[in-house]
């Protein structure tokens, strides 16, 4: 019955143990994977856009319809059936990825009017249906959803980290590599929350050495066909939001915690009691949308662990897949 009830979908995120789909017609519903249970969501249609309309001599073509990025949880509704909420991010008629939320039995997503034109990831702590929001600069909003018709807002925006520009720029231009950024948080154990910022950089064309090169250079004189190079992940920088001073400072080791990044949640765990989590590095799973379906070869593949004290990237499993349909997620409960 389960499989049935998945068949046709694409899982666009997972949270508190729960995946995040989209069914045949793109609205998204919860699943339990070990409870079988199911939970529907609002209706796509009822996201907050604004129709952009592009008049064309002839044509008229209406380019409204919004696409769904990222899905987390605040609450879980394994534990509270009935006090949760869900925040989702998506892609505006516009190309910026908005955020919207609904509390459980809503039949329609509200909008959350930020400050900020784009968001890149959104992480929830539960204890106080507090939902974190990262933009550009880098820029953390912080909303509170226990107030489901006016949710309050407030903006924290530290000053940019001065070796997150100059790492941007010099060592990983933009002309061969693009940068996904996630925001997490500390598990609190009764104190107050630390604020991550990760900095994850992609090869876009990458060399089975390891040499990142230019989409041209795929191409040679004596193949008919270009070298497989595909996208692959180099690097990782973090970054930690002091409170006080509401600067970005950079941090060089994790300590006894491991972040889990990609489509899922963005969480960082404990790892002093744990043998499967390997202390300060990051485990991270594909979730480049844009090109991951761009070629049969590969896409889903770009998962591994960096270990922030050497540097050094190792595969996650052992004959890792060049291409792996559905990508894989975390699903940490």
């Amino acid at each position: 019955m389960a499989s049935l009830m998945i068949q046709e979908t694409q899982c666009v995120g997972s949270s508190h143990g729960w995946l995040i789909f989209l069914d045949e017609i793109s609205n998204p519903f919860l699943f339990n994977p070990f409870s079988r249970t199911k939970i529907h969501l609002p209706e796509k249609h009822t996201l907050p856009i604004i129709p952009q309309v592009e008049i064309i001599p002839g044509l008229v073509s209406n380019n409204s319809n919004p696409t769904i990025d990222k899905v987390v949880l605040c609450g879980n509704p394994s534990l509270d059936k009935n006090n949760y909420a869900v925040v989702v991010m998506y892609s505006s008629c516009t190309g910026q990825t908005k955020i919207a939320f609904c509390m459980h039995g809503d039949t329609a997503w509200t909008n959350l009017d930020g400050e900020l034109e784009t968001y890149y990831d959104v992480v929830c702590h539960d204890g106080t249906k507090t939902m974190y929001a990262l933009g550009p600069g880098p820029t953390v909003e912080v909303w509170d959803l226990s107030e489901r018709t006016a949710p309050k807002k407030k903006v924290l925006e530290g000053s940019c980290p001065g070796k997150l520009g100059q790492v941007s720029h010099v060592e990983y231009p933009s002309d061969l590599y693009t940068s996904r950024w996630y925001l997490a948080l500390s598990p609190s154990g009764g104190q107050p929350h630390e604020i991550f910022l990760a900095v994850r950089y992609v090869g876009e064309f990458v060399r089975y050495d390891g040499e990142v090169v230019y989409e041209g250079d795929t191409l040679t004189d004596y193949m008919s066909e270009p070298l497989v190079c595909p996208y692959k992940t180099v690097a990782f920088d973090v970054f930690k939001l002091e409170s006080g001073s509401k600067e970005w400072i950079d941090v060089e080791c994790l300590g006894d915690f491991a972040m889990l990044l990609g489509g899922n949640h963005s969480t960082v765990i404990p790892t002093k009691e744990s043998t499967k989590f390997e202390r300060s590095s990051i485990y991270f799973t594909d979730d480049y949308w844009d090109r991951m379906d761009e070629d049969y070869c590969y896409g889903g593949h770009d998962n591994g662990v960096y270990n922030m004290e050497d540097g050094k990237i190792e595969p996650l499993v052992d004959n890792q897949q060049d291409r792996i349909v559905p990508p894989p997620f975390w699903i940490v409960n």
